[in-house]
């Protein structure tokens, strides 16, 4: 939407990596043929010279790459080096060097060199494991068990009802912040309670992303999150832009530490405060906040985020923000005569039709 950072650099990392092995991709077909072959398969996605120099022995392919030559060269026991485009081999049963000094809880010679080797290199590492037939994606530190079909289509469809509930319950907490920041009520518990829902939406939403790329062809069933609620998702995460404490050097900080949070630290109320650098056990979660205007003003048309920030510097605060006349507004940088009358009208519709929510918020996690 608006150039907000709603996930971390390892989600989209992984992400990308699961998707060259989805179902119906060329480098997934070669995989299916060793598990089905029961062979099982060491395989390094990238030739740079610092990944070469970590092999020993083995053959130099340099061949174009197909599923069967994958399957073929799987049958002997080195691992097989691709091209970082994945359309050629460039050696197989080579030996891996690997770093002595790197730990791997994994038990098997093969995960073991997998996991180390990625966590060496930073490189694409797969593991097909020959007894128990299943494919375990290894990069950097993080480890990823592809699962059986019928295990994935449960996981999914539990996931889509979760994630249809988390939605509703979601866009009640907005409707409440919504009514509370336009009547100058909005406090640290409306603030917890919206972001902790959101994030929670969002990794559902991300899970449902992994379950899709796993089932690839097979995933006609899970439907895409409409544009319009990832929007939603992102404005409602922008309340942490809003109400970051100023003892943090900015909102980056905040959003950073949110989304490293793992599930029950995110269910955590005091967990949350503090990512917001707010005291753990603030002494009154009832006092009165004052937001800066992002979320808001991001609910209005064809305002960017870079104006969206401009006219926070200036103004500081939404109270300020609603209270300026266009003149004023007009005054501040990219805005102009005519977003400067969007805005006021904007502003000045939703204070006049806000209504108290009818529904009472229950958060997830209670």
């Amino acid at each position: 939407m608006q150039n907000i950072p709603i996930e971390n650099q390892r989600e989209r990392e992984l992400v990308a990596a699961l998707e060259l092995l989805s179902p119906g991709t060329s480098l997934r077909e070669g995989i299916d043929y060793i598990i089905q072959g029961k062979t099982g398969a060491l395989i390094v996605v990238g030739d740079t010279p610092e990944i070469l120099s970590l092999t020993e022995g083995g053959f130099r392919i340099n061949s174009r790459y197909t599923p069967m030559r994958l399957y073929e060269l799987a049958k002997m026991d080195g691992a097989i080096i691709l091209s970082e485009n994945m359309k050629r081999i460039v050696r197989a049963n080579v030996t891996l060097r690997l770093n002595p000094s790197i730990d791997s809880r994994e038990t098997g010679l093969r995960h073991r060199a997998a996991d180390k080797f990625a966590q060496q290199t930073g490189h694409i590492v797969l593991a097909v494991s020959r007894s128990r037939n299943t494919l375990s994606l290894y990069l950097r530190n993080q480890r990823y068990i592809f699962r059986e079909r019928p295990i994935l289509i449960s996981g999914a469809n539990q996931t889509m009802l979760a994630l249809t509930q988390y939605i509703k319950t979601m866009q009640n907490a907005i409707a409440i912040l919504n009514w509370v920041e336009l009547s100058g009520n909005a406090t640290l518990a409306d603030v917890i309670t919206t972001i902790q829902l959101c994030e929670r939406v969002r990794r559902t939403e991300y899970e449902l992303t992994r379950y899709r790329i796993e089932l690839g062809t097979h995933a006609q069933s899970l439907q895409l999150m409409p544009s319009e609620l990832m929007a939603e998702i992102e404005r409602g995460l922008l309340v942490i832009k809003d109400y970051y404490h100023e003892s943090l050097p900015d909102a980056a900080q905040a959003f950073e530490k949110i989304l490293r949070l793992d599930a029950n630290s995110l269910a955590s109320r005091s967990t949350v405060s503090t990512a917001l650098g707010y005291p753990p056990d603030a002494s009154n979660p009832l006092e009165v906040l004052e937001p800066r205007g992002y979320r808001m003003l991001s609910q209005i048309p064809h305002i960017p985020l870079s104006v969206i920030e401009n006219i926070v510097q200036q103004f500081k605060r939404l109270e300020a923000i609603s209270a300026a006349s266009v003149a004023e507004l007009e005054a501040v940088a990219d805005v102009g005569k005519a977003r400067a009358t969007a805005i006021k009208e904007a502003l000045v519709k939703m204070k006049t039709a806000a209504v108290q929510p009818e529904i009472v918020a229950l958060s997830v996690f209670e």
